[in-house]
């Protein structure tokens, strides 16, 4: 998500172009949302017991909220992408329940644009904040977007030690 902030940012100055820049994206998580989909069709229920399996969390996701998430599995994708660990189970269980195709590419697409819309649009509306931080702190713009990936990749392992000293309890 940073690194969407800092191209919304790139964008707003002029150093690339905003349509490109969400266009790439949609297509890169769409990329992605089919490889699990398609691991879904293949390893069907299967899938979500490897997730079910995984100590972050989401496996207890899987197990209470599953009935739930698989009645409303539109919905269910439509805002997965933004809770990054639940995106590609909403994706595998679209596979595994055999959803169709062109519903799930829909979906995702939406999902997707609205997503990298949001996001890439918020560096786009901050690009003068931005850059006019960087220039005072005397930091280049990518120094001031690589800080913030830090911090999130951190907190993610800290969080993901912690669950993982919970389960092993």
């Amino acid at each position: 998500m940073p690194a969407l902030l800092g191209a919304g940012a790139l964008a707003g100055n002029g150093r690339r172009s905003l349509t490109a820049t969400i266009a790439i994206t949609v297509v890169a998580s769409l990329g992605a949302d089919l490889t699990w989909y398609v691991l879904g069709r293949w390893w069907g229920p299967r899938l979500l017991s490897v997730f079910e399996q995984d100590p972050s969390g989401s496996g207890t996701l899987v197990q209470r909220a599953g009935p739930a998430c698989v009645s409303h599995l539109g919905a269910f994708q439509l805002s997965a992408r933004f809770l990054p660990e639940l995106n590609p189970i909403a994706a595998g269980m679209a596979g595994a329940t055999r959803s169709s195709t062109r519903h799930f590419v829909c979906r995702g697409t939406v999902s997707a644009v609205t997503w990298a819309g949001a996001w890439i649009g918020c560096g786009y509306l901050l690009s003068a904040t931005v850059t006019a931080t960087a220039s005072r702190l005397g930091l280049n713009l990518i120094v001031l977007f690589l800080a913030p990936v830090g911090l999130y990749l951190l907190f993610h392992r800290a969080r993901r030690r912690a669950a993982n000293r919970l389960v092993s309890r």
